[in-house]
């Protein structure tokens, strides 16, 4: 029996070889692997060093003198679950797609008969090597389907990186304006006390009313109310914008985006093409259609029956010899022909075509409408800084003039200063609103990405126009 010798050996050869099977590693990319080890490592700091996810999140804040918009982002994207696990659903789409290229593994039979029977003899025994042959192509059409699994899970990845963007945005332009109402506020709080202090002067000298002194009162209260409202506004904001970077405390470091740095979008004829071109929907629904065919193609592949092939020898005891046994098997495809799945997935591959055209009528409309509530409040922050604040700001100029030549009184200076603080208010408002709008146009158009690039130390601040 000097066959086994030789036999085995190859058997095990060819299980080995058959386990492994052609390993195709096209969707083993830098993207992949990048974001493999960013969030692997991540996990592994979280779990090793950090109590809570919030703590992580201090590490990253604690090294910073202030706090900008891009800081804020790039902050919230690293410690993201929401974009985390997007990042690992990349990660179990490539695995899907290497498990679909792999070959099926061959099996080893054997089979005795005969065996011990009274003539002392060990009747006859077989060891078959038996491989499922694919044909048809199902191989390379599954790994096609999986590959496109693996890249909407790359555009939903990036689609999730970009609403963390709009949310951090959002939320750090709310607390900056806060902070600016804030500030206004404490300054009509002093104003009206002073406009109280002055009435109440006058009252005494018998040169002002009483009713004069109840409007001064009237005019505290409100500021009073309002100075109130403006602090709880400013640290609620303030604890929103913690806990969409994703800390469970407030953030006390200074916000160093300033709200009147006004943002600069390309015209929207522009911002339509990017949205158009760009878009993660549109990616998402660019890649539907591809896939739809190619699991079209693998339905009509999955049609055509594989070959099953064994081979092994037989050795016979009686009559003390080795022979090869040969096998070959296939289906008969008669009634089943995959012919229900084929159909399915065409009617999918025309509705993946249509899906796609009412992507794009979507971001049309989104863009349409997000764009007139930018213009609109672009030019409102323009026409106060340009044209209403100035005149404020003159008028009061004018004013204390005639206050010190004695031809206005010192109420009327305080309602002159107030006037112009209630307008910075107003601005401040529109800024916030213009913010918002220019976060939403950007997350639509996916073209403006600041917060990828490393962040320079000591940067000097742009010089803004705080009126």
């Amino acid at each position: 029996m000097n066959w086994k010798s030789y036999f085995l050996p190859a058997i095990g050869a060819s299980l080995v070889a058959g386990c492994a099977g052609p390993l195709d590693q096209r969707w083993d990319d830098p993207v992949y692997q990048s974001l493999q080890s960013r969030y692997t490592n991540h996990d592994r700091l979280v779990a090793d060093s950090m109590d809570t996810e919030s703590d992580a999140v201090m590490v990253g804040i604690e090294s910073l003198q202030e706090l900008s918009v891009d800081d804020a982002i790039r902050i919230a994207i690293d410690h993201s679950p929401r974009l985390r696990s997007a990042g690992y659903r990349i990660d179990a789409a490539s695995g899907r797609v290497l498990q679909a290229g792999l070959y099926p593994n061959p099996s080893i039979n054997f089979g005795g008969e005969a065996l011990g029977s009274n003539a002392g003899n060990g009747g006859e025994s077989t060891y078959v090597i038996e491989q499922e042959i694919v044909l048809g192509g199902k191989l390379d059409r599954a790994r096609d389907v999986a590959e496109s699994d693996r890249l909407a899970a790359r555009a939903e990845f990036v689609a999730e990186e970009f609403s963390v963007a709009t949310r951090v945005t959002r939320a750090y332009f709310a607390a900056a304006s806060a902070q600016e109402r804030l500030n206004k506020r404490l300054e009509l709080s002093a104003l009206a006390s002073q406009l109280l202090e002055a009435a109440t002067a006058k009252v005494e000298a018998g040169s002002a009313t009483e009713p004069d002194r109840l409007r001064a009162e009237v005019v505290f209260e409100q500021a009073q109310i309002q100075l109130e409202s403006a602090r709880f506004e400013s640290e609620a904001t303030r604890k929103g914008l913690a806990a969409t970077i994703g800390l469970d405390r407030p953030i006390v470091l200074p916000l160093s985006t300033a709200v009147y740095q006004l943002p600069n979008l390309p015209s929207y004829e522009e911002l339509l093409g990017a949205t158009l071109d760009a878009n993660s929907r549109i990616s998402l629904a660019q890649i539907a259609i591809t896939r739809a065919r190619q699991a079209h193609k693998l339905a009509k592949a999955q049609g055509v029956p594989d070959l099953v092939v064994s081979v092994g020898p037989r050795y016979s005891d009686i009559d003390n010899e080795t022979t090869v046994d040969v096998g070959l098997g296939i289906q008969i495809p008669l009634f089943d022909r995959n012919q229900g799945e084929v159909q399915a997935t065409l009617a999918e591959r025309l509705s993946a075509s249509a899906q796609l055209r009412g992507v794009q009528l979507e971001l049309l409309s989104e863009v349409a409408n997000a764009w007139p509530v930018y213009q609109s409040a672009s030019t409102a922050a323009t026409r106060y800084q340009g044209r209403l604040l100035p005149k404020a700001e003159r008028t009061l100029d004018l004013t204390r003039q005639a206050y010190r030549s004695g031809k206005a009184d010192y109420l009327r200076l305080l309602d002159a200063q107030q006037v112009v603080i209630e307008s910075r208010i107003a601005y401040v408002d529109t800024l916030q609103q213009l913010q918002a709008a220019a976060a939403l146009l950007n997350e639509l158009s996916q073209s403006n990405t600041p917060w990828r690039n490393p962040r320079e130390e000591n940067q000097p601040q742009a010089e803004v126009n705080q009126q």
